[in-house]
């Protein structure tokens, strides 16, 4: 039986509740604007500190999947291309 814990992870400087020990890129996203847009012309970047020991900090790409620590920090942008 897997153990719960809520984890409290700050995104774009708000603070969330997480109940997994791991978070995807699109969660991330989600998190910080409520939804994935799925066209060609917005893009996303997602950058974290304060992360697992064996990588406390990096970029997350599409398809990413980074194990939760309490107090870890995500940074999340949006890129429209014109």
């Amino acid at each position: 039986m897997e153990e719960f814990k809520e984890f409290t992870i700050i995104v774009n400087a708000r603070e969330k509740q997480w109940l997994k020990k791991s978070i995807s890129f699109e969660q991330v996203v989600v998190l910080a604007f409520g939804l994935v847009e799925n066209n060609i012309s917005t893009t996303y970047t997602v950058t974290y500190k304060k992360g697992d020991n064996n990588k406390p900090e990096g970029i997350m790409v599409k398809e990413d999947e980074v194990k939760v620590k309490d107090g870890m920090r995500f940074n999340v942008t949006q890129t429209n291309r014109s």
